[in-house]
């Protein structure tokens, strides 16, 4: 609760009605001395808003890339400012605030700062830069600072109020860009001889759930981001990564995609080394209606300086989004085919409360702190399917990550009040919490004030309970929830 009180003026400062808004999609890789013999390779990703031309605010995430500590990974929030010195050189600087940690990196209870500072060059809707940084570790071993790399990507990004107005809509040239959200399934197959990080013979298949966005650049080029936990076979592994894909159409609704990504990844005694991972796969995927999208794939699993190969078979089911963006006229669409889709996304609080079943460690008696994001997108008015991922930043459980897929349901009450009803399941492991296998089920309950149109608070209570291990707990959930509409074609 401490973290979502910083954030909450910078929730109200932009609540206001945004119709396009510049957004950019930042990297950075950073070399950290983690202790005074070991360096460990960070890359971050941080999806940002830029509601005017000096601040900016938005997501990140950091992992390991190079080491020895593949599988550390930590999420938060990001907010800095740049201001123009020359023609095209900005100064640049901010924070982060995050939780996470893992591969027994010294990160305490989990959570992580970072202030940063430097210079940006930009060319067109992309910029350069280098700046200095610090990151520490308040409760843990972790005080590094070092110089970190940065690129950006900008672009624009759609926001709208409802109902829509056909005449504000024919003032724009709109383009879609053929995204997908799916969730997945996937089981590793490890090669034969893998050994763990102790050196132990890893016999087990790891199963695994996730998510994956992708988005249609060219007629035959797809990009994409995928993350999963596993859900048995190595609790507590995790990846994240971005890839690149060749489109080939086989009917209107089948399409055959070659996929290549790169990233980070381990955790659960699996050998990754340094953490940084590739796959190959080929995947079938069918859409039975515009909205819906199945797919099947196989492939194949190395980590470049770890133990761990593996084949892997995957399965999909989720959404074509189809989300629009500014356009020429000459590829501009239907308007009468545009329509709004209703999206929360709520930065969460969440309070793992003591008890005898939270953790394997007999010497932690305090409540764990996860702090998170979720995604929530509307298929009506009131029933929502939610995608979440927190990790822990106190109570003695760094390391700890959790990654769910839920439904609710929001029924307006008075007062700007509503209920709140939701069930989730997902993957957790990491920091000596009793997640058995990995496999959880959260079912929460709770009351949403709405402060205006646009931002409300949200709190819920509820229990996270391991299918397959002993953790069985309250739970209370304190979440500030942005709320938008998105352009997306019928």
């Amino acid at each position: 609760m401490k973290i979502l009180a910083l954030l909450l003026p910078f929730s109200l400062l932009f609540a206001g009605s945004i119709d396009i808004e510049k957004a950019s999609l930042r990297t950075t890789y950073e070399n950290l001395s983690i202790s005074p013999d070991e360096d460990m390779g960070l890359m971050g990703i941080n999806y940002l808003l830029e509601p005017n031309d000096y601040f900016y605010y938005g997501l990140g995430l950091y992992g390991a890339m190079s080491g020895e500590r593949g599988g550390f990974f930590v999420g938060g929030f990001t907010a800095g400012a740049k201001y123009p010195i020359v023609d095209n050189l900005y100064l640049d600087g901010g924070v982060y605030v995050g939780g996470g940690g893992g591969a027994s990196a010294g990160q305490g209870g989990g959570l992580m700062l970072k202030t940063y500072g430097g210079v940006l060059y930009r060319f067109d809707d992309y910029s350069v830069g280098i700046n200095y940084s610090k990151i520490k570790f308040p409760n843990g071993d972790i005080d590094a600072d070092q110089i970190a790399l940065v690129a950006d990507m900008r672009f624009d990004t759609i926001f709208v109020d409802t109902p829509l107005n056909a005449e504000t809509l024919k003032q724009y040239h709109f383009t879609s860009s053929q995204d997908y959200i799916v969730a997945t399934y996937q089981v590793y197959f490890p090669k034969s001889g893998t050994l763990t990080r102790n050196g132990a013979e890893l016999n087990k298949n790891i199963n695994l759930a996730g998510i994956e966005y992708g988005k249609n650049i060219s007629e035959h080029t797809i990009a994409y981001i995928e993350s999963a936990g596993a859900t048995g076979g190595a609790t507590g592994y995790m990846e994240v990564l971005g890839g690149l894909g060749y489109k080939q159409d086989i009917t209107e609704s089948t399409n055959l995609i070659a996929k290549l990504s790169l990233g980070g990844a381990g955790g659960g005694e699996v050998d990754t080394g340094g953490g940084t991972v590739t796959k190959a796969s080929l995947n079938l995927n069918y859409s039975p209606t515009k909205k819906i999208t199945t797919g099947i794939g196989a492939g194949y699993y190395h980590a470049f300086d770890g133990n761990f190969d593996a084949a892997f078979a995957k399965v999909n089911l989720g959404i074509n989004a189809n989300f629009l963006s500014l356009g020429s006229a000459e590829k501009s669409v239907d308007w009468s085919a545009i329509e709004s889709q209703k999206i929360h996304i709520r930065l969460a609080n969440q309070s793992y409360l003591y008890s005898d079943t939270l953790s394997t460690n007999p010497n932690n008696k305090d409540a764990v702190q996860n702090l998170g994001i979720k995604l929530d997108w509307f298929a009506t008015e009131n029933f929502y399917i939610s995608g979440q991922a927190l990790g822990a930043y106190e109570g003695g459980a760094g390391g700890y990550a959790v990654g769910m897929f839920g439904v609710g349901y929001i029924q307006t009450l008075a007062y700007d009040f509503s209920l709140v009803g939701e069930i989730s399941i997902g993957a957790a492991g990491g920091g000596s919490i009793n997640s058995g296998d990995g496999s959880i089920v959260q079912p929460m309950a709770g009351l949403m004030y709405d402060i205006n149109d646009k931002v409300s608070l949200e709190v819920m209570y509820g229990r996270v309970i391991a299918l397959d291990g002993k953790l069985d707990t309250d739970v209370i959930d304190f979440s500030i929830v942005y709320k938008f509409n998105k352009l997306i074609m019928k």
